[in-house]
Protein backbone atom coordinates (compact mmCIF):
# COMPACT_ATOMS: atom_id res chain seq x y z
CA UNK A 1 0.00 0.00 0.00
CA UNK A 2 2.75 2.65 1.34
CA UNK A 3 4.28 2.21 -2.51
CA UNK A 4 0.95 2.29 -4.45
CA UNK A 5 0.54 5.99 -2.29
CA UNK A 6 3.57 7.21 -3.31
CA UNK A 7 3.35 5.97 -6.77
CA UNK A 8 -0.26 7.93 -7.00
CA UNK A 9 1.47 10.76 -4.95
CA UNK A 10 4.11 11.53 -7.58
CA UNK A 11 2.29 10.51 -10.71
CA UNK A 12 -1.13 13.11 -9.98
CA UNK A 13 0.15 15.14 -7.13
CA UNK A 14 4.04 15.82 -8.49
CA UNK A 15 3.34 15.71 -12.12
CA UNK A 16 0.16 18.70 -11.68
CA UNK A 17 2.58 20.72 -9.38
CA UNK A 18 5.46 20.09 -12.48
CA UNK A 19 3.39 20.83 -15.15
CA UNK A 20 0.56 23.50 -13.78
CA UNK A 21 -2.32 20.83 -14.25
CA UNK A 22 -4.41 21.02 -11.50
CA UNK A 23 -6.94 18.05 -13.33
CA UNK A 24 -3.97 15.90 -12.68
CA UNK A 25 -4.31 16.68 -8.89
CA UNK A 26 -8.06 16.84 -9.36
CA UNK A 27 -7.58 12.85 -10.12
CA UNK A 28 -7.09 11.84 -6.55
CA UNK A 29 -8.70 14.28 -4.39
CA UNK A 30 -11.88 13.51 -3.06
CA UNK A 31 -13.87 17.02 -2.62
CA UNK A 32 -14.89 19.22 -0.90
CA UNK A 33 -11.09 18.99 0.40
CA UNK A 34 -10.32 20.24 4.14
CA UNK A 35 -7.27 22.68 3.65
CA UNK A 36 -5.07 23.76 6.67
CA UNK A 37 -3.24 26.68 6.58
CA UNK A 38 -1.75 29.47 8.85
CA UNK A 39 -4.54 28.36 11.57
CA UNK A 40 -7.47 28.45 9.84
CA UNK A 41 -9.46 25.26 8.20
CA UNK A 42 -11.91 25.84 5.61
CA UNK A 43 -13.36 23.38 3.04
CA UNK A 44 -13.29 23.65 -0.82
CA UNK A 45 -14.47 22.61 -3.53
CA UNK A 46 -11.32 23.08 -5.75
CA UNK A 47 -7.97 22.23 -5.39
CA UNK A 48 -6.81 25.74 -3.14
CA UNK A 49 -3.46 26.22 -4.62
CA UNK A 50 -2.60 27.05 -8.19
CA UNK A 51 1.01 25.79 -8.90
CA UNK A 52 0.79 28.62 -12.02
CA UNK A 53 0.16 31.50 -9.41
CA UNK A 54 2.52 30.51 -6.94
CA UNK A 55 5.25 30.00 -9.66
CA UNK A 56 4.48 32.99 -10.56
CA UNK A 57 4.32 34.89 -7.43
CA UNK A 58 7.85 32.93 -5.84
CA UNK A 59 9.54 33.14 -9.18
CA UNK A 60 9.89 29.50 -8.58
CA UNK A 61 11.72 26.88 -10.97
CA UNK A 62 11.65 23.78 -10.02
CA UNK A 63 12.11 21.78 -6.61
CA UNK A 64 14.73 19.61 -4.99
CA UNK A 65 15.25 17.14 -2.12
CA UNK A 66 12.08 16.12 -2.55
CA UNK A 67 11.32 13.35 0.13
CA UNK A 68 7.90 11.67 0.72
CA UNK A 69 6.67 9.43 3.58
CA UNK A 70 3.48 7.47 4.34
CA UNK A 71 3.46 7.70 8.21
CA UNK A 72 0.07 5.47 8.79
CA UNK A 73 -1.48 3.18 6.66
CA UNK A 74 -4.03 1.00 7.24
CA UNK A 75 -6.62 -0.54 5.14
CA UNK A 76 -9.27 2.97 4.89
CA UNK A 77 -6.87 5.84 5.71
CA UNK A 78 -3.12 6.80 4.78
CA UNK A 79 -1.53 10.20 5.95
CA UNK A 80 1.57 11.19 4.22
CA UNK A 81 3.99 13.67 4.70
CA UNK A 82 6.01 15.50 1.60
CA UNK A 83 8.36 17.75 1.81
CA UNK A 84 11.21 19.82 -0.94
CA UNK A 85 13.06 22.89 -1.39
CA UNK A 86 11.57 25.37 -4.18
CA UNK A 87 14.27 27.17 -5.95
CA UNK A 88 14.38 29.86 -8.74
CA UNK A 89 16.17 29.10 -12.19
CA UNK A 90 19.72 29.86 -11.52
CA UNK A 91 19.15 27.46 -8.77
CA UNK A 92 18.91 29.61 -5.57
CA UNK A 93 16.54 28.87 -2.62
CA UNK A 94 13.01 30.51 -1.93
CA UNK A 95 11.51 27.97 0.69
CA UNK A 96 11.10 24.76 1.89
CA UNK A 97 7.80 23.36 1.82
CA UNK A 98 6.18 20.71 4.12
CA UNK A 99 2.96 19.01 3.42
CA UNK A 100 0.50 16.73 5.24
CA UNK A 101 -1.77 14.77 3.17
CA UNK A 102 -4.72 12.53 4.43
CA UNK A 103 -6.30 9.88 1.97
CA UNK A 104 -9.04 7.70 2.47
CA UNK A 105 -9.71 4.52 0.41
CA UNK A 106 -12.93 5.00 -1.60
CA UNK A 107 -14.25 2.64 -5.03
CA UNK A 108 -12.14 4.96 -7.01
CA UNK A 109 -9.24 4.32 -5.15
CA UNK A 110 -7.16 6.53 -2.68
CA UNK A 111 -8.29 10.01 -2.26
CA UNK A 112 -7.01 13.07 -0.68
CA UNK A 113 -9.60 14.34 1.53
CA UNK A 114 -6.95 16.75 3.82
CA UNK A 115 -4.12 19.26 2.89
CA UNK A 116 -1.89 21.28 5.32
CA UNK A 117 1.03 22.98 4.57
CA UNK A 118 3.70 25.12 6.09
CA UNK A 119 6.58 27.32 4.29
CA UNK A 120 9.43 27.90 5.90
Amino acid sequence: MTEDLIELYQTYYVEGFRTNDISLIDKIVDYPITYIKDGEVSLRDTYPVDPAALKAELDWDHSTDWSFDVAGVNETTAHMVAKATRCRKDGSVIEKVHGFYAFRKTDAGWKMYVLADIVF
